[in-house]
């Protein structure tokens, strides 16, 4: 009878070691796995939560400003430029620059009270783009009224310095309403 062959002793360890190391790898792998299934759960969670509240402060944005707010945002325009229009008079007494000024920071303050205010129930920096547009068109407006080199019964210098200040200013602000992203 034969003796049985058996293995040297250095390749039964690099076999042993072998299997450690390949279980070892194996239980690895399902570690990292798990590590990142669990990660990019809570990503895709986080990212879900991101959308429901710029969904939610779209939602508010239409319907506490847009909804009730926006007929007084067309009509500041409106009124802004029949008094506005009275600049277009020759001669006009500092008197009544001073009247139509007044009036229209009065106007200014009635967008403010009726319709960007209410912007800071929903994101106070685009409150704060749309009243810097509001304040820089009234600034632009009371420099023009007051500027003694500008002559603005002059049709041609009137829209360039009124008109088209008014409607990009009234655009801008549209943009920026339309454009939020919550």
């Amino acid at each position: 009878m034969s003796e049985p062959v058996s293995e040297p002793d250095g390749m039964t360890n690099f076999l042993t070691v072998l299997d450690i190391s390949f279980k070892t790898a194996t239980i690895l792998i399902a570690a990292f796995n798990a590590y990142f299934v669990v990660k990019i759960f809570k990503l895709k969670s986080e990212k879900d939560e991101n959308e429901k509240e710029k969904d939610r402060k779209i939602e508010l944005l239409k319907t506490l400003v847009l909804d009730h707010s926006l007929i007084h945002f067309h009509k500041f325009f409106e009124n802004l430029e029949e008094s506005l229009n009275e600049l277009q008079t020759t001669n006009l007494s500092d008197t009544k620059k001073e009247s139509i000024d007044e009036r229209n920071a009065n106007l200014f303050i009635g967008l403010r009270n009726k319709f960007y205010d209410s912007l800071l129930a929903v994101d106070e920096s685009l409150y704060e783009e749309i009243k810097n547009d509001a304040d820089n068109l009234q600034s632009h407006i009371t420099d023009t009224i007051f500027d003694g080199g500008v002559n603005l019964s002059h049709l041609p210098k009137f829209d360039e310095l009124i008109s088209q200040k008014l409607t990009a200013t009234k655009t801008n602000i549209i943009k920026k309403l339309f454009n939020y992203r919550g």
